[in-house]
């Protein structure tokens, strides 16, 4: 009796979509005393056309202003990220009403 050998071999991809969320994040700063617009480093990066390494060296010389959330994740003020790219200023959804 020969014996064969049958290799079966099965290849998966699994693919991963990323969202930016729908709604703005307001939250307060302490160091503008107002709820303004908060993003993440990486998307403040892409604002001042930089890296996040770079976002969090200003975070860390105190240039940008930030809050930690849960886990320590990094919000970024985006207020003060106007002020370093002079971008023009952010009208939040409850004034524009």
């Amino acid at each position: 009796m020969i014996r064969r050998r049958r290799i079966v071999k099965f290849e998966t991809r699994k693919i991963t979509i990323v969202r930016p969320a729908t709604e703005t994040i307001y939250l307060w700063c302490e160091l503008c005393g107002a709820s303004v617009a908060m993003v993440t480093p990486e998307s403040a990066a892409e604002i001042l056309m930089t890296n996040p390494r770079a976002i969090y060296r200003r975070v860390e010389t105190g240039d940008l202003h930030f809050i930690e959330v849960s886990a320590g994740e990094l919000l970024i003020c985006r207020e003060s990220l106007r002020a370093q790219a002079s971008l023009p200023a952010i009208v939040s959804d409850a004034q524009s009403e």
